[in-house]
Formats: C-alpha cells, structure tokens, sequence
C-alpha cells in the first residue's frame, strides 16, 4: 500500500478508537436526522420524484334499480304473464320461454334456457319483455330496445316478423298440445281459399302422403288459382300447435290457419287481407 493510503487509514482506524467521527458520516447522520424530523407527507412533497402509492380501488358500480312501471303496465304484464313456446314459423326450432309478472331490468322479467334457445339466435339478446297498448308485447335488450315485437293471434298465441330473419310464434303450449286432437284424416281433401265467405279464388287438395322437400305433407293445387295465393310458393302442409300449416318453398314462407267456431278455417294472424278456408 502506498504510504499515503497507510497514513489515512492509521487515522480513521486510531479516529475511531478516540470517538472521533469521520466528516462524511457525521454529515451522513445529520440528514438522516433532519429527514426523521420532517412529516412523511412533506418528504413526499418535496421529493418531485417519490413514488405514488397504489390507487385506490374503483368503487364498484351500484345495480341500476329496475324502473318504475306505471301500474296500468303492470296489470296487463300481470294479465300476459305466462308460459310459452317460441318456435320459428316451420317448427323446427323451438324452446320453453316463459313471461313473469316481476320487473327485471328495463322491463319485466323472462325466463327461459338460453342454451336451449341458442337456436334461435336473437333470444341472446333478450333480457325483459313489456306489454303495449295495442295488445301486442315486445322482448327487449338490456338497454330496453325492441329486439321482436309479438301480435296477438288466435289460442294466446303470439307472432312476430323480423325483416331479414322470418317469422316466429310464441305459442300457448296448452293450445300447442291440442294438435293431438286434429286428425290427419279430418282434414286431407279438397279446400277452397277464399278473400272473402262464399267467393273463392283458388283450390287446394291436402293430401295424407309425404312432401317432396320433406316437410309435412304434399298438396296440389287446381288450375287457376289467384297468381297472388301462389307467390310463396305453396308445397307442402302439416299441422301444428292446433293450426293448418301452409308451407312454401322457403322456411319463412308459411300460412298459418287458425279452426274458426264454423268448422272453417281463417289465416291467423290476419295481416290486412283475411284469407279463409273452408270446405267446397
């Protein structure tokens, strides 16, 4: 070692022996002292570079409170309030979904399986449903829009048209199980489709053997039938939920008719212009 560093070294060692602190240390200790004397907050204030502490956790949002409901809503909810079957318009894609009387969200409360409704797809979206004042009764969203607006029919039943997706049904399921009751033999043979009573415009024989495109059963059509009655494309028929159903050559295309207290049979829901069917 050089005799210099020896020389400083044989200093602090023989400072230390006597109590003597070395400058850099005494310094050392008295900021340290000073800082103790100072608040945490002011240290943290005057220190533009210390660190923030974690923030503190979001307060988690409150449940909107479902809104209140005008009592006139909640007798006619009250009134509707039942189980159904949503079906499309062929049937071949249905599930139990039921109506409640409870709110729930930005209307009443639904109650269905949605994984055995992930069949027909928009029932995703569905989270409330309200009666209207025309009679009629819509299934919302969560931010209380109209997802599909269902029209009284014929037996408690409901139906809905979606531009773009088809026809859907909420059926009564007591009426639904009537279909037992309609024989196939009651009703293959001839029918007339009439506008109105006693005028027909076109002549249909329902037939009790398969459909080509099989679904449901064939009919035929006569010769000269009203051009308009043809347009869906007429191709087979069946019965369903206690109705005739008419089907044409797509899955939205689908007359629904309804027994009427005459024997007869009419179109439901009616939809403007009635079309009835009835024996020749």
């Amino acid at each position: 070692m050089a005799p210099r560093h020896m020389g400083l070294a044989a200093a602090l060692v023989l400072g230390a022996q006597m109590g003597v602190t070395p400058p850099g240390a005494a310094l050392a200790r008295a900021a340290t002292a000073g800082a103790a004397m100072i608040p945490a907050g002011i240290q943290l204030a005057q220190r533009s570079d210390a660190p923030s502490g974690p923030a503190a956790p979001a307060a988690a949002p409150r449940p909107q409170a479902p809104p209140r409901l005008d009592p006139a809503v909640r007798e006619a909810g009250a009134r509707l309030a039942a189980p159904f079957r949503l079906a499309n318009a062929d049937g071949s894609r249905t599930c139990p979904f039921a109506l409640k009387a409870e709110p729930a969200g930005p209307g009443l409360a639904v109650e269905f399986d949605r994984q055995a409704c992930a069949i027909i797809a928009f029932s995703a979206q569905v989270v409330a449903w309200l009666p209207d004042p025309s009679g009629s009764l819509r299934l919302l969203n969560a931010q209380g829009r109209t997802v599909a607006e269902f029209t009284e029919g014929t037996n408690g039943s409901f139906e809905a048209l979606r531009e773009g997706d088809g026809v859907y049904f909420l059926a009564n399921p007591a009426a639904a199980d009537e279909d037992a009751e309609i024989k196939v033999e009651e009703v293959v043979g001839e029918w007339d489709l009439a506008r109105q009573a006693g005028t027909p415009v076109c002549r249909v024989t329902l037939l009790d053997q398969p459909a080509g495109n099989g679904k449901g059963k064939a009919l035929a059509i006569a010769s000269g039938c009203d051009p308009a009655l043809l347009r869906f494309g007429p191709v087979a028929w069946d019965i369903e939920g206690g109705n005739i159903l008419v089907r044409g050559d797509t899955d939205t295309a689908v007359i629904r008719f309804a027994r009427q207290e005459d024997g007869g049979w009419a179109r439901t829901p009616e939809r403007g212009r009635p079309l009835l069917m009835n024996r020749p």
